[in-house]
């Protein structure tokens, strides 16, 4: 097992927000924006804190949708098993 790390708040927001210098005729101002597809960060999120605890961690989650096509969730699976890892490994990409 790895050396699991909490992430702070502030560490968070700076995943979500990035600070970006912009010229105005008044000098630069530092605005902030939101960065683009944040359901699929959230799950990329997941993964690398995953990877702190666990050996083997599924690198592409299976995204469940409603019928809108909206996520409802990302199913990632963890394990210290290599051969658990390759069993849910193929489950994803055949799903």
């Amino acid at each position: 097992m790895r050396d699991s790390k909490k992430l702070s708040e502030e560490e968070i927001r700076a995943e979500f927000f990035k600070k970006e210098k912009q010229t105005t005729l008044f000098g630069d101002d530092e605005i902030t924006r939101k960065i683009r597809n944040p359901i699929q960060h959230i799950a990329n999120l997941y993964i690398r804190q995953l990877h702190t605890i666990w050996r083997y961690v599924t690198e592409t989650p299976l995204m469940l949708s409603n019928s809108r096509n909206v996520p409802i969730y990302h199913f990632v699976f963890a394990s210290n098993n290599a051969a658990a890892k390759n069993i849910a490994s193929a489950i994803i990409i055949k799903s």
